[in-house]
């Protein structure tokens, strides 16, 4: 089974079939957490859709952690 995994530093999205963990190799190794978009869902998105995923993910992430916006 495909998961797809974000990145918590930088958004960058990433797709594995047989690692539990993954790193960014955006960030110089930061841990990826799974996130709860499917590998079908993700791969019907275009580029655009993608990044627009990643950035909301990343405000919504930041914006509950109590950062000031």
């Amino acid at each position: 089974m495909m998961k797809v995994f974000i990145c918590p530093a930088c958004g960058s999205i990433t797709t594995v079939s047989r690692r539990k963990e993954m790193f960014c190799h955006k960030c110089q190794g930061t841990k990826m957490v799974p996130s709860k978009l499917t590998f079908s869902k993700y791969t019907e998105m275009n580029e655009q859709e993608r990044k627009d995923y990643s950035e909301s993910w990343l405000y919504i992430r930041n914006h509950t952690k109590g950062e000031p916006s």
